[in-house]
């Protein structure tokens, strides 16, 4: 192989009609450079998983190095194809099909091979391990032209589905705020009322604050055993809290850990009783921004052994489970409920998806404890006036700080 690209495809197709500039969400696939100068010679490529799994293996240049690095340590002769998922006239679906807590991008039927637009060679480092080429870490900064293209409005029925894997925003948090001495440890806490309560009680030291339109929102600091955490109200609804949680990361924090209450989906569940989200479907939209379309998202496995193990050593029951987040509480229709339960949701709130979306996108920690609230299980509302529940939210505000400084 000689000179970095391979193969460049035929010049993208401009419109001129009801027409938008957007950026493309390239997707990746690693195979052996044979097999590509095979499928060439056919014009469509065909692996050996399309025969045994029904699909090819994609990935989105944020997770290449996993599976690179995971299945093909050390060999030689691969190339990464770049592909035009625009121009692949196969079905292309984003699922998790092995638990993994990303949602891959998994191609139904042959490669068309036009739609592939570069081949660039893809040889392991002298220790075996795989980096991004360095064409991809160009295209993903926006500087390869053929990376836009106009696209018909009549022909993008759902906005919320064009993800754009481009790491770099023209709004972006750490480049907007300076990192300050704050510690990497954060609880994101949803109780006012608590937060409000240990101020007064002396134990809490504003440091920061945040702020939105409907005012500021401080960062306070708390001191446990000498050791430092941030308390932070996590703001309402997913897209204010997850850029409270960009912000954050932006000055410093690392590890999060949120509290809150919750609906609960079926009745069995008390008022009080503690839940802990292992996943949430994604019933909203601002993490669609985050990572590409998928039915669920996954909390960090890391952030979900260290509240167990806190409540395990505390004596204390919970429930783990699959959290629905949803952006119209005033829309959890009986018909929306029964599908939510039936698929295994347990709860309902407004936040979880996105943080959990934000918390892989920025690469850090995130796990939440909720406690059972209103009942919206049966044919009638039940508020059982979950939010006058004092020493629960105390509680379990005690529980997210003991949690997430054991991270």
């Amino acid at each position: 192989m000689t000179g970095p690209l391979l193969f460049q495809g035929p010049a993208q197709r401009l419109r001129s009609h009801a027409s938008v500039v957007i950026i493309k969400p390239m997707i990746l696939h690693i195979t052996w450079e044979d097999a590509w100068k095979t499928a060439e010679s056919s014009d469509v490529y065909h692996p050996e998983s399309l025969d045994s799994e029904g699909f090819i293996h994609c990935s989105t240049p944020q997770q290449v190095l996993g599976p690179a690095n995971d299945l093909f340590r050390s060999q030689d002769g691969l190339v990464l194809l770049c592909i035009d998922p625009n121009a692949v006239t196969a079905s292309i679906i984003y699922e998790d099909c092995y638990e993994s807590g990303q949602a891959f991008p998994h191609i139904y039927g042959p490669l068309n091979t036009e739609a592939v637009f570069a081949v660039l060679p893809f040889s392991p480092q002298p220790d075996g391990a795989f980096q991004l080429p360095a064409e991809i870490t160009s295209m993903m900064s926006g500087d390869e032209p053929h990376r836009q293209t106009e696209v018909p409005l009549a022909g993008r029925d759902f906005p919320i589905l064009e993800y754009d894997p481009q790491r770099t925003a023209v709004l972006e948090p750490g480049e907007l705020l300076q990192a300050i001495n704050i510690s990497e440890y954060c609880v994101l806490c949803f109780f006012q009322d608590v937060i409000e309560a240990r101020r007064e009680a002396g134990h809490l030291k504003q440091i920061y604050r945040l702020g939105s339109e409907i005012g500021t929102n401080p960062v306070y600091e708390l001191i446990v055993d000498g050791r430092r955490l941030a308390i932070v109200h996590a703001g309402v609804g997913a897209p204010l809290s997850a850029a409270f949680m960009e912000e954050l990361i932006a000055l410093g924090c690392r590890k999060f850990v949120a509290c809150g209450g919750c609906g609960v989906l079926d009745g069995q569940i008390g008022l009080g009783h503690v839940i802990i989200p292992t996943t949430a479907v994604r019933d909203e939209g601002t993490s669609y921004h985050y990572l590409p379309p998928a039915r669920e998202v996954a909390l960090s496995s890391q952030a979900l052994v260290a509240i167990t193990t806190v409540l395990a050593s505390r004596g204390i029951e919970y429930r783990l489970g699959k959290t629905w987040t949803t952006d119209a509480p005033y829309r959890e229709t009986p018909g929306k409920i029964s599908m939510r339960r039936q698929e295994g949701c347990i709860a309902v709130g407004m936040e979880t998806a996105a943080l959990a979306a934000v918390a892989q996108f920025r690469s850090v920690i995130f796990g939440q404890l909720l406690y059972g609230g209103d009942d919206v299980s049966g044919e009638e509302w039940d508020h059982r006036d979950w939010q006058n529940q004092t020493d629960a939210r105390q509680k379990l505000f005690d529980l997210a700080v003991a949690s997430c400084l054991s991270l």
